[in-house]
């Protein structure tokens, strides 16, 4: 599934460059305009977890139950209690809970 969640907007990604014991870690950075990049991933599948890092933002998500991808606009990680996270292409990163 990293894969298709990183190609859902546009990124290619890499292991970590720090993993869990017996758990790999996967990072990704997300370009805006003119290729700069303007978000950086880090996917948890272990942990159920998400990292998102934006201009003036530090997302940590946790408890993921659901993974829906738009592709080609964005991923969207849900919690059990329905609070999510969006994460779209051109590193926008949207938070509701």
């Amino acid at each position: 599934m990293v894969d298709a969640i990183a190609g859902a907007i546009d990124a290619r990604p890499s292991l970590a460059p720090f993993q869990l014991p017996g758990a790999t870690v996967y990072q990704f950075m997300v370009n805006g305009t003119e290729g700069r990049p303007t978000a950086m991933v880090t996917l948890w599948p272990s942990l159920r977890r998400v990292d998102a890092i934006g201009s003036g933002a530090a997302i940590v998500f946790t408890r993921i139950a659901v993974v829906q991808l738009v592709d080609g606009v964005e991923v969207l990680f849900r919690r059990e209690t329905g609070e999510y996270l969006v994460i779209a292409k051109g590193g926008r990163i949207v938070v509701r809970s």
